[in-house]
C-alpha cells in the first residue's frame, strides 16, 4: 500500500464524491425495473470503475477487488444483460456499505472480510441470484446500523481537547481529588487492617500533554471530512476584501496621527461596511447542501419499509437550502429517527390503509426551506396521526404527568409528550423502537444546534414534525437585554416580536390565572416570565420596581411554548461570538452561553427551550381551560393590527403595517447617497432606493439628526426603504381607523393613540407617488368580452378592512359582495343568488369564523369547487393546519395589496384542481 499520505488523502475525497449519489442511483436503477436508463447505469459505473482504478495504483487490494465486482454487474446492466431485481439491488447496495466503510477506514480496509460480498455478486454475474434471505445475510451489520437510536454526543478524547479544556478538566480533578481526600479526613476512622501486604508500585500515568514522543503511533486516517471545497470566486472576493481591509487599515493609522476626527469617522465606517463583507464572505465558504443529508433517507425508507411490511413513498424538496457545515453534520442522526419514527410509528400497514380507504402505498414529504432568517424542516406523514388520549394515558401510568397536569392539558400540549424522557407507546421492543430515549434525545441534541423540534398531529390524517435551525451557529444575531443590572443575549430566532405595556395599560394587558402571571395578546394568553426572578439577579428592591410603570416584554418561542419574557431594558441589536461555559455551569439548562460585547463586558446567552422547561409554563390552551369565563378581555382584543410607530417631522406620528415590513435597519445619515436626484443605500452589495415622507404626502420635514432608521418593504419585486428619523414603537392598534379627516393618496386614515392622532400609511401608494414609473402600464384587470367580471365575495367584519379591501378590488375591475360576518356570507351563497368565482375570508369574526364558513362551503355540492383565500394577520402554523383540513386555499395578509391582488387573478382565471393533491400552505 502507498504510504504518500496526502495522495491517501486525496483519494479518501474523491472516492467519496463518487460514492455521494450511489445509493440514490441504485435506488434509481431498481425502481426503472427492465427499462434500464444506460445513461443512468453508466454514470454508476464510472464512479465505481474510478475508484477501483485509484485503489488498485494505490495497492488497496481489498477496495480494488469489491469494485471489480460491483463493476462486473453494472457492466452486464447496461449492456442489457441482466435485469435489476430488488434482491440484486439489495446485494450492490450492501457492497456499496462495505466499500465506503473501506474508504471510511481506509488505512484499515485490507482487514475487511468482503468475500460473502464477493460471492453474492458473482453468483448473480453467474445467473445464480440468492434468496432473499441470503441476501439479506450477506453484510448482516450493515443493515442493522440504522436501527440505532440517537446518542448523545462522547465526551471528546484528550487528544482532541483544546488547551483550555486540558487545563479546565484537570482543574476539576484536583478540586474533586481535595473534596475526597476532605471527606475521607472527615470521616470516622476505620478499624486498622493486620499487616497489610505493601503496595506493588505503579509507573505513573502519562498524561496527553506529557506523552513519550518517540511512542510508535499508527498512521493517523486521512481526515476528508476536516477539510472543505471553496469556489475560486468566493477566494477572489475574500483577497479583494483582505485588501480593502489593509487600505483602510492604513487610512486609520494616518487620520489617528493626525488626530482628524472626520478622517476617523469615515474610515471607521468604512472598516464596519469591509469587515461585515468579510465576514460573510467567510460564512459562506462553510455553508453547505442539505441535499447531502437528505440523500441518505430513500434508503432509510426503503430498508425500513420492508423489514416491517409496509410501502412507503419519500418526497424529498429543498435539498439546495444552505447551512454551516456544522450544522449539516450533526443533524443526521436526529434526522434520521424522525423518518424512522416516520415509517415505524405513522404510518399504518398496507392492509390498515386500504380498510381506512387510504392508498396501500403510505407517503413522508421531507421539506426544507428558508423561513425569518432560519431553516425550517418539515417531515410529513399521512399516516393514522397521534391520538392524545392514549399519549395521556400512558404518561399517566408512568409517572411522567399527573392526572390532574392531564386533565387541564389540550390535545396539542399530550401530542408534545412525545419528547418527554422514558416516553414510548410501543407495545413491545424491538430494534426499531420502544426503549423510550429516541425523541427525547433528537429534542436535546437539535437544542444544542440552537434549534427547536415540536410537532402537530391531526388523528387519522398524519403528523408532522417541524425543525427550525439557525444557518450558523458561528456569529449569532442577538437582542441584548437587561434584567436585575446584568446584561444578557437573546438570539434572534428566538425572538417573535417586542411588546411594550404601559403603567396604564397594565389591568387591561396583564392578568393571573390561577397564579400564573399572563400577557392578553391579540386573543391569545401568553405565560409569564420575569426574568430578574427566574434567574435570581437583581435586589428585592429592583425586582419589586420592575412590577411598576411601563414594563418591556419580549415574546420569544421555545419551539414548543410561546411565552412573554419581561425585561428591565432593551439595549441594542448585536452579531455576538458564542464562547462556551465553563464545566461548572454544563447542568444550567437557562444559559447557552457566553460573549464579550463591544465595551468588553462579559453578557450570558439565554437559552429560551431551557427557561421555559425550568419555569414549568402552561401553553395557551391550558390558560384558557384555567381561566374559563374570567377572561373577558381576550376576546376583545381580537380585531386588533400590529403596526411600527414612528415619528417624521417633530410632534407628527406615523403607523406603518408590520405585517408588510421586511426588516428594519438603522443607519447613520451619511451613508445616504444621492444618485441623480434619487436617495440611495448601499447595504448587503446592493443599492436600496430611499422614500421620504414629506416627498410624497403632507408631512413636516425631519429635523437633523445623525442616525435614522430605515423601514424595508416589498413592491413591484424589489426592495424599498422609507426613512422613518424617530421610531417610537411596535404595538397593536384597534382597527376603529378615520378614514376621511386625514384621507390622502398614500395615507389609509387615522387613529388616536394615547391622546395623539396617528396616521396609518400605505407603503404600495407611497411607492406610486414616489416612483410612479414602476407602475406604468398598470390598469384595470382585462375580462373577457361580453362577460361579466369575476364576483368576489368577500366576509370580514371589520369595517376598515371590509371598506379597503372592497376598494382595491372595484378599482381593478371586480365585481365585489361584501358581508359583515361568515354567517351572512353562508346565508348569501346558501340562497342561491350568489355563485362567486372567489371567496375572501377573513378567520376571525363572531357567529361564523373562516374554518366554518369554508367547511360549510367544501360541503356543499355546487359550492365546493370555489377557491377560499383566507384574509388573515394571524396565519400561524395551527392557522395553516387548521386550514388544510377545512380546504381553504391560500392565506394572504390584510395589507399586502399586490399579492393579494395575484392571488385573485389566478385563482378567477385558473380556479383549483380538487383531483390534484392539495398545494401546502406556507405561513404568509
Amino acid at each position: 500500500m502507498v504510504e504518500d499520505n496526502e495522495l491517501m488523502n486525496d483519494f479518501v475525497v474523491e472516492a467519496k464524491e463518487h460514492l455521494a449519489d450511489v445509493e440514490n442511483q441504485f435506488l434509481a436503477i431498481e425502481e426503472q425495473g427492465a427499462n434500464i436508463d444506460v445513461n443512468l447505469v453508466n454514470e454508476v459505473f464510472r464512479a465505481i470503475h474510478s475508484i477501483k482504478g485509484a485503489a488498485g495504483f494505490l495497492g488497496l487490494t481489498t477496495v480494488n477487488d469489491l469494485a471489480h465486482s460491483l463493476e462486473n454487474l453494472l457492466n452486464m446492466m447496461r449492456n442489457k444483460e441482466l435485469t435489476p431485481t430488488s434482491v440484486t439491488i439489495d446485494v450492490m447496495l450492501k457492497a456499496a456499505d462495505t466499500l465506503s466503510s473501506m474508504i471510511d477506514d481506509v488505512n484499515n480496509s485490507g482487514s475487511f472480510d468482503i468475500s460473502k460480498h464477493v460471492a453474492a455478486l458473482d453468483a448473480i454475474a453467474e445467473g445464480n441470484e440468492p434468496a432473499p434471505a441470503a441476501a439479506a445475510e450477506a453484510a448482516a451489520p450493515a443493515a442493522e446500523e440504522p436501527a440505532e437510536e440517537p446518542t448523545e454526543e462522547p465526551a471528546p478524547a484528550a487528544s482532541e481537547m483544546s488547551l483550555d479544556d486540558q487545563i479546565e478538566a484537570a482543574i476539576a480533578a484536583k478540586l474533586a481529588e481535595k473534596n475526597a481526600a476532605k471527606a475521607a479526613q472527615e470521616a470516622p476512622a476505620a478499624p486498622a487492617p493486620a499487616a497489610p501486604a505493601p503496595p506493588t508500585p505503579e509507573p505513573p500515568k502519562a498524561t496527553p500533554m506529557a506523552e513519550d514522543s518517540q511512542t510508535t503511533k499508527p498512521t493517523p486516517t486521512p481526515a476528508a471530512d476536516a477539510s472543505i471545497r471553496v469556489s475560486v470566486t468566493v477566494l477572489d472576493c475574500l483577497m479583494n476584501l483582505a485588501g480593502e481591509l489593509v487600505l483602510s487599515r492604513n487610512q486609520l493609522m494616518q487620520a489617528v496621527a493626525s488626530e482628524e476626527q472626520s478622517g476617523l469617522e469615515a474610515t471607521s465606517a468604512r472598516i464596519d461596511q469591509v469587515t461585515s463583507e468579510l465576514q460573510e464572505a467567510i460564512m459562506q465558504t462553510r455553508m453547505q447542501q442539505i441535499g447531502s443529508v437528505f440523500s441518505r433517507f430513500p434508503r432509510v425508507v426503503r430498508d425500513l419499509s420492508a423489514k416491517l411490511g409496509k410501502q412507503c413513498d419519500l418526497n424529498i424538496e429543498g435539498k439546495e437550502v444552505e447551512v454551516d457545515k456544522t450544522i449539516v453534520e450533526a443533524i443526521g442522526d436526529p434526522l434520521t429517527h424522525l423518518i424512522r419514527n416516520s415509517v415505524d410509528h405513522g404510518l399504518e400497514s398496507p392492509d390498515v390503509r386500504v380498510q381506512k380507504g387510504k392508498p396501500a402505498t403510505g407517503k413522508i414529504d421531507l421539506r426544507a426551506f428558508y423561513q425569518a432568517g432560519k431553516v425550517r424542516i418539515e417531515i410529513v406523514d399521512d399516516g393514522g396521526g397521534i391520538n392524545p388520549a392514549v399519549l395521556k394515558e400512558k404518561a399517566v401510568s408512568k409517572g411522567i404527568i399527573t392526572q390532574e397536569k392531564a386533565d387541564q392539558m389540550g390535545d396539542r400540549e399530550a401530542v408534545r409528550l412525545i419528547f418527554a424522557p422514558g416516553f414510548s407507546t410501543a407495545k413491545e421492543v424491538t430494534d426499531v423502537s420502544g426503549r423510550g430515549v429516541g425523541m427525547d434525545v433528537v429534542r436535546t441534541n437539535i437544542a444544542k444546534l440552537g434549534g427547536t423540534v415540536d410537532v402537530e398531529s391531526v388523528l387519522g390524517k398524519g403528523t408532522s414534525i417541524i425543525v427550525t435551525l439557525p444557518l450558523t451557529l458561528a456569529i449569532i444575531p442577538s437582542l441584548i437585554i437587561q434584567a436585575g443590572g446584568d446584561r444578557f443575549a437573546i438570539p434572534q430566532v428566538n425572538i417573535a416580536e417586542l411588546v411594550r405595556v404601559r403603567e396604564n395599560e397594565r389591568d387591561t394587558k396583564l392578568g393571573r390565572v390561577k397564579d400564573a402571571e399572563v400577557l392578553r395578546l391579540r386573543g391569545s394568553l401568553l405565560p409569564l416570565v420575569r426574568l430578574n426572578e427566574a434567574l435570581g439577579c437583581g435586589t428585592a428592591e429592583e425586582q419589586a420596581r420592575s412590577k411598576t410603570g411601563a414594563t418591556n416584554i419580549i415574546v420569544v418561542d421555545s419551539g414548543q411554548t410561546r411565552f412573554g419574557m419581561v425585561v428591565d431594558a432593551l439595549h441594542d441589536s448585536e452579531e455576538i461570538v458564542v464562547k462556551p461555559l465553563g464545566r461548572h455551569h454544563k447542568n444550567c439548562r437557562t444559559l447557552a452561553g457566553a460573549t464579550i460585547l463591544g465595551d468588553g463586558h462579559v453578557a450570558l446567552i439565554l437559552d429560551i427551550a431551557g427557561v421555559a422547561a425550568d419555569e414549568d409554563l402552561r401553553t395557551d390552551e391550558e390558560l384558557r381551560a384555567a381561566a374559563g369565563k374570567d377572561n373577558e378581555h381576550v376576546d376583545e382584543e381580537v380585531d386588533m393590527q400590529a403596526v411600527m410607530l414612528f415619528e417624521n417631522g417633530p410632534n407628527e406620528q406615523f403607523a406603518a403595517p408590520m405585517d408588510l415590513i421586511a426588516r428594519i435597519e438603522r443607519i447613520r445619515n451619511d451613508q445616504i447617497d444621492t444618485v441623480g436626484g434619487q436617495e440611495v443605500l448601499q447595504y448587503k452589495n446592493a443599492t436600496l432606493p430611499l422614500i421620504r415622507l414629506e416627498n410624497c404626502i403632507r408631512a413636516m420635514p425631519p429635523e437633523m439628526m445623525d442616525r435614522s432608521y430605515v423601514v424595508v418593504f416589498e413592491v413591484k419585486g424589489r426592495e424599498v426603504g422609507l426613512v422613518a428619523p424617530v421610531l417610537h414603537d411596535i404595538t397593536n392598534v384597534t382597527t376603529n381607523v378615520d378614514t376621511s379627516t386625514f384621507a390622502e393618496q398614500g395615507v389609509v386614515g387615522s387613529l388616536v393613540r394615547n391622546d395623539h392622532t396617528v396616521r396609518l400609511i400605505d407603503f404600495y401608494e407611497i411607492a406610486q407617488l414616489s416612483h410612479p414609473e414602476w407602475f406604468l402600464g398598470e390598469e384595470e384587470e382585462e375580462f373577457a368580452e361580453n362577460s361579466l367580471p369575476p364576483l368576489i365575495l368577500l366576509a370580514e367584519d371589520s369595517t376598515f378592512f371590509r371598506t379597503q379591501v372592497m376598494k382595491m378590488f372595484e378599482e381593478k375591475g371586480y365585481r365585489v359582495e361584501p358581508c359583515e360576518d361568515g354567517q351572512i356570507a353562508w346565508d348569501k351563497l346558501n340562497s342561491g343568488q350568489y355563485t362567486p368565482d372567489v371567496v375572501v375570508t377573513d378567520i376571525e369574526m363572531p357567529n361564523m369564523d373562516g374554518f366554518q364558513l369554508c367547511q360549510k362551503i367544501r360541503d356543499s355540492a355546487s359550492l365546493c369547487a370555489v377557491p377560499v383565500i383566507a384574509l388573515t394577520s394571524l396565519a400561524g402554523t395551527s392557522d395553516i393546519q387548521r386550514g388544510i383540513e377545512v380546504g381553504i386555499d391560500d392565506y394572504q395578509i390584510k395589507m399586502d395589496r399586490e399579492k393579494l391582488l395575484n392571488a385573485i387573478r389566478n385563482f378567477a382565471d385558473h380556479g383549483v384542481d380538487r383531483n390534484k393533491n392539495q398545494t401546502q400552505l406556507v405561513e404568509a
